[in-house]
């Protein structure tokens, strides 16, 4: 494994594109054993945003903000939260079998492994302090600079890491990126402009898209025991499944397949009620819905932006939801249940996470508007 070559790609295209094209066709060739392991250097060709897989745009983007700006933006089919990437900035993925040994099993041990020597390579690099900051960033002194995702399933770990290169407009961001009180609550810096930093602010100097490669060149040895890194393009193959990832993933019904306007509104009562809750828990922000009819749960939606492994986990909890009595104790006892399957990992979320959630969704019911 550690002697065959390694495929390095160097590219160009935005980041919302490429995390419903590119990026799952890499993979699914990978899984299929049509791809070698793959590095993947994509400095963005324009900005835009995307969101994770378990969010709602309603509930984390200003659609009229985005609309009126003309910001692109797409769900992607990765986990964590919503990113902004501005032109110049980079997205760096490792599309690595988890046959290598140096490939972790689990998200709670993946995080800490491969972002600490991310983290290092950067001070090395370019001379500033960076480190690990739990569950998914490297930081600089409690500025942002690498927000991160991960996905193990089918034998591929998929890790990706967006390289804040170029300084970004925070106020345009974050006015398309509305954040919670919730989510900064336990950081140093409380606003977008504190909290994010760049590559080029803290190196002190411009950074060249060589100065990228050589990056990951240094991080990929430092990760993974020096595998020889050859360049390469995308196959044919995978060209062909990007096209057809594009075509399942660029459209509003997938864009919005954690909405309530698509999971229950066409299926509710006058008599029924609805309730909402959030919570921000170690591995990510927790937004909780709760429809109920009759005492019992009739419908049950988890977002957020953590990282639960297998991505389809979330759903085998809202199903398990469904139909349980609407009190406490019965949410509770589902909910503990599930978290003690061996299948399932939600790494930094905890039962009472969960319960904060949902328990703020049973207690603010009212009237389906």
């Amino acid at each position: 494994m550690t002697d065959a070559p390694w495929r390095l790609i160097v590219d160009n295209n935005s980041y919302a594109d490429f995390s419903v094209s590119v990026s799952p066709a890499v993979e699914k060739a990978l899984v299929g054993g049509e791809s070698p392991p793959t590095i993947y250097l994509n400095i963005f060709d324009r900005d835009s945003i995307t969101i994770g897989v378990n969010e709602d745009p309603e509930q984390v983007l200003d659609l009229d903000f985005c609309h009126s700006n003309d910001i692109d933006f797409r769900r992607r089919v990765n986990g964590g939260g919503a990113i902004y990437t501005g032109t110049g900035s980079a997205f760096m993925v490792y599309f690595i079998p988890t046959t290598h040994p140096d490939v972790p099993e689990t998200t709670a041990e993946a995080f800490p492994k491969i972002l600490t020597a991310f983290a290092e390579t950067l001070s090395k690099q370019f001379g500033f302090p960076a480190e690990y900051r739990p569950l998914n960033d490297v930081q600089v002194e409690g500025r942002k600079l690498v927000p991160t995702s991960l996905k193990i399933e089918n034998g591929v770990m998929t890790f990706r890491f967006v390289v804040n290169v170029k300084e970004m407009n925070t106020a345009f961001a974050g006015a398309a990126m509305p954040m919670p009180p919730e989510k900064v609550q336990d950081k140093v810096h409380k606003d977008l402009q504190s909290r994010f930093t760049c590559l080029e602010r803290e190196a002190g100097r411009c950074i060249s898209a060589g100065d990228l490669e050589q990056m990951a060149r240094v991080a990929v040895a430092h990760t993974f025991g020096e595998p020889t890194l050859e360049f390469g393009q995308l196959t044919d193959v995978e060209r062909t499944y990007a096209e057809e990832f594009r075509s399942v993933y660029d459209n509003d019904e997938w864009l919005f397949g954690k909405s309530e306007r698509n999971r229950f509104r066409a299926d509710t009562q006058p008599d029924d009620t609805v309730g909402y809750g959030r919570e921000k828990a170690v591995g990510g922000m927790l937004w909780a819905t709760l429809v109920v009819r009759n005492g019992k749960v009739l419908h049950a939606i988890l977002n957020g932006d953590w990282h639960p492994r297998p991505i389809g986990s979330v759903g085998w909890l809202e199903d398990a939801l469904k139909g349980v009595d609407a009190t406490q104790e019965s949410v509770r006892k589902t909910i503990t249940s599930f978290m003690q399957r061996d299948d399932v990992e939600f790494a930094s979320v905890e039962i009472d996470d969960l319960m904060a959630a949902f328990g703020k969704a049973l207690n603010s019911q009212k009237p389906v508007s």
